[in-house]
């Protein structure tokens, strides 16, 4: 299990939901090593975009597409947010009581 430190701004949110829109077309990040992700473009057929994850927690990976070179662009590309994902679906999750899970609903119950 992973705990997401970075602080999940507008640019990770949106560029998570492009991913998502991304992922009904299609376009899914592919793990070909420890944290190395192969992402099809989009806008260029012929081209896969290559993510590197350096720190899950951190939301810190690389992206070789022309946003993610961009020194100073805004936002995040959807590659590096559909690697993420890709890598945190990966990762096993712990299993949770039924007992833990009403504890936690029971936040939620209306008074």
């Amino acid at each position: 299990m992973v705990k997401i430190t970075a602080p999940v701004t507008a640019d990770w949110v949106a560029a998570a939901e492009r991913a998502a829109r991304m992922l009904r077309r299609g376009y899914q990040a592919a793990r070909v090593g420890d944290g190395v992700y192969r992402v099809r473009s989009a806008s260029h057929q012929d081209t896969i975009h290559t993510v590197r994850i350096r720190n899950l927690g951190q939301l810190d990976a690389t992206c070789d597409c022309p946003h993610g070179q961009h020194e100073g662009a805004k936002g995040q590309c959807w590659h590096k947010a559909s690697a993420l994902c890709q890598e945190t679906r990966r990762l096993p999750r712990p299993l949770v009581s039924a007992e833990e899970i009403e504890r936690r609903m029971a936040r939620f119950a209306r008074a």
